[in-house]
């Protein structure tokens, strides 16, 4: 009996003492991960949770390399009453699709919490083929449904044409389709173009939506990016996907378990009101599909004077004087307007006198790029300096463009031009030169005199040592190597593509400096567009590669067979390619555009030095 009473009294204490201690017991801190379900197919989403019933920070999340992030971290709060106490717990989740097949362990997040570090216990999810088998939902957590698919959201790009000649104009749009909330996009990968010269057209800051129905589907359509493409090759070239990422804002719907608690799975209590995450910001990746162009050869037989343009042309000369004197200069402009590659445009040839020196032609551009394509003008200004006298006629200059309408070549021609040059003040002329156009510098020139003149014989006979036979070869030697310098002078600009060769640093760097002071302006966008033209003027001209054939490929080609190193030339793809990027894009987080000029600089001092 005693025995009975005593076992009675210690089963009393322990129920007491449990009753005591259960509150701590539950309300010990915890910092847990779940996932809603621990085998998933490779196509599923799932959701991975980590919950503190504390209070903390600085939570740092374990990698997710193997996983797509598809949203997360979303937060939320939950509160509940044990025996009149009250403890509160803070959720972050993750919505995750898989990568691949297999088993994947995520390793513990951490957190500060109660001033220490804590650390969650690790989690293991198996990854099948197809949909995941089983049943999945014995946890908390149940399985959120996003319902998204690249039906609701996708990028689309259209072409007005597909069938075109080389260096006929493109005009590419890229739109991005929604039928869901879209509250913010980005894009990642900007097509390169490769075989084509881009020239971008203006977007507006914000992004403008419009209705579109779409295979009998109504969707909100913005315009993202329109550009203007001129192929630079014949035959089938590819535009390359846009990728992006855009976040969505959706309904998440729950799939109803059998648990008593799942009536706060109600779509009531999903009201994002009451905070429970009915409301969710999904990441989703978009790409737009790849377009094939046919580009066709420009007919055989094309002038001596065609240089690449295509479109319609019209070409007006003008010379601002025809009376001057030698030495003097004379300005001829040459103006071409008309709607097509006109930014591609090189200069005409100058037919000159060697007696008239030329100097390389200034270029100034007023062109517009619309959905019509490019059109505008394009000057060139030639500074001539006939060196003598006399009467020199030149011309009539030609420039020869393709006619798309016509489908063949037109050549339009300026009038002949005659120079009438007279004898300059500092002696440009070709006649003989009198008594009265001498100086006597010292005594080194005298002319005859008519007395006679008084003979001194000096004890040092200066005719015959060896001063006397130096200077005798001196005139010898300075015309043997004026002569040499002559020729080589000659045969170096013979040469118009060595020439350019030679002269690639100068131009990059004027170019350059028209990019810093746009900076200096505040005008990013025309900062970028001209960066990046001074990095192509400068490859073309250096490596002597036409702009008509002009790609990144034949360029890093062109690079890697000069000797240059991987690590310039990687350098200068992502220089070209942030350029690029920038002139459309906001770039929040990356380079600074004082940042890439200095980079640029550095980039072209780089190859200037390791070229061979």
């Amino acid at each position: 009996m005693k025995s009975i009473l005593s076992n009675k009294i210690i089963a009393t204490l322990q129920l007491v003492c449990l009753l005591v201690f259960l509150p701590a017991l539950l309300f010990a801190q915890s910092f847990v991960a779940t996932v809603n379900k621990n085998q998933v197919g490779l196509n599923e989403q799932f959701q991975l949770s980590y919950t503190l019933n504390a209070n903390g920070s600085n939570f740092k999340a374990p990698p997710l390399s193997e996983f797509n992030v598809l949203s997360g971290p979303n937060q939320s709060t939950s509160m509940q009453f044990i025996n009149g106490s009250m403890s509160q717990s803070v959720t972050l989740s993750y919505i995750l699709q898989p990568k691949k097949e297999g088993s994947f362990k995520i390793e513990p997040a951490t957190v500060e919490s109660g001033g220490k570090m804590v650390l969650s216990n690790t989690v293991t999810v198996t990854v099948v083929k197809g949909s995941s088998q089983g049943s999945q939902g014995n946890g908390q957590n149940a399985d959120e449904k996003t319902n998204i698919s690249s039906k609701n959201i996708f990028i689309r790009v259209s072409v007005d044409k597909s069938n075109v000649y080389q260096g006929e104009a493109i005009v590419a749009t890229y739109k991005l389709y929604t039928n869901v909330q879209v509250v913010n996009y980005s894009i990642n990968k900007v097509p390169a173009f490769n075989g084509f010269w881009s020239q971008d057209m203006q977007m507006p800051s914000q992004l403008s939506l419009s209705n579109e129905v779409l295979n009998g589907v109504n969707y909100q359509v913005g315009e993202i990016k329109k550009v203007v493409l001129f192929p630079q090759q014949s035959g089938a070239l590819m535009l390359e996907p846009m990728e992006g990422e855009c976040i969505a804002r959706i309904q998440v719907k729950r799939n109803r378990g059998s648990s008593p608690f799942d009536i706060f799975n109600d779509p009531f209590f999903n009201d994002p009101f009451f905070g429970s995450g009915g409301i969710r910001d999904v990441k989703f990746a978009v790409k737009s599909e790849p377009i094939k162009i046919t580009v066709k050869e420009l007919p055989a037989g094309a002038p001596a004077s065609f240089n690449g343009a295509v479109g319609k042309f019209n070409m007006e000369g003008i010379i601002d004087k025809t009376k001057l004197k030698a030495n003097d200069a004379v300005t001829l402009r040459l103006k071409l307007t008309g709607r097509g590659n006109i930014k591609l445009a090189e200069a005409p040839e100058l037919d000159l006198s060697p007696d008239i020196e030329k100097y390389d032609p200034k270029i100034s551009d007023n062109i517009t790029v619309n959905e019509r394509g490019a059109s505008g003008s394009r000057t060139f200004e030639y500074l001539l300096i006939p060196r003598i006298q006399g009467q020199y006629d030149f011309g009539p200059v030609e420039f020869t463009y393709f006619d798309l309408d016509k489908k063949n070549y037109v050549t339009l021609k300026t009038p002949r031009y005659t120079l009438n040059v007279e004898k300059g003040i500092d002696g440009g002329s070709a006649t003989t030169m009198g008594k009265s156009d001498f100086q006597v510098l010292g005594r080194d020139i005298r002319f005859i005199k008519t007395q006679v003149p008084e003979f001194v014989r000096n004890s040092d006979d200066f005719y015959g040592s060896f001063l006397f036979w130096l200077l005798s070869l001196v005139p010898f030697v300075g015309l043997i190597a004026l002569i040499s310098y002559r020729k080589k002078h000659q045969e170096l600009n013979a040469d118009a593509a060595m020439v350019k060769s030679r002269k690639a640093t100068k131009m990059a760097r004027k170019r350059l400096e028209t990019a810093n002071n746009l900076l200096k302006t505040g005008n990013q966008i025309a900062f970028y567009d001209e960066t990046g033209k001074a990095i192509w003027g400068y490859i073309s001209d250096k490596l002597k590669i036409p702009v008509s054939v002009l790609t990144k490929d034949s360029a890093v080609e062109a690079l890697q067979n000069s000797g240059v190193s991987s690590d310039t030339i990687n350098a200068f793809v992502s220089t070209l390619d942030y350029c690029e990027y920038a002139r459309f894009a906001r770039m929040d987080g990356g380079r600074s555009a004082e940042q890439v000029y200095q980079e640029t600089v550095s980039l072209i001092t780089k190859i200037e030095d390791e070229i061979k």
